[in-house]
């Protein structure tokens, strides 16, 4: 039992669109609007993100970068908040978390897709040689 529950969760952290699109799924046969999913499911895929590029950047590259992806994140979060502090009078702290969140699906979606495709092509480099 303990052998299928680490597989099930090697499985959703190595690809974390799976819980993505589960929750897609379910909220739409709940009867929630797509528009408003999207959001919703890309909040929930955030840190199974944070823990897949870590993850295999750690396969790729063998030495983790967690420092790095924590310390970029705390980079945007300051950043962002010097940008929404100058731009609107009330600062609203709910508001820069969620664009904050967002962004970093955004930022990890792009470093997950990158990570993908150098290890693929470090494989393929390894075996033709």
């Amino acid at each position: 039992m303990i052998e299928v529950m680490t597989v099930f969760l090697g499985i959703i952290i190595l690809f974390p669109f799976i819980v993505t699109v589960a929750f897609m799924v379910v909220m739409r046969k709940i009867g929630k609007a797509p528009a408003s999913i999207l959001g919703l499911a890309a909040d929930v895929t955030t840190p199974l993100l944070f823990l897949a590029v870590y993850v295999v950047s750690q396969t790729v590259f063998g030495q983790g970068i967690w420092v790095y992806i924590i310390g970029i994140a705390i980079i945007i979060a300051i950043f962002y908040a010097f940008i929404e502090r100058s731009k609107v009078k009330e600062f609203q702290i709910a508001r820069l978390l969620r664009k904050t969140w967002r962004f970093y699906f955004l930022v990890l979606l792009a470093a997950y897709v990158i990570l993908l495709i150098t290890g693929m092509v470090m494989n393929i480099v390894e075996y033709v040689r």
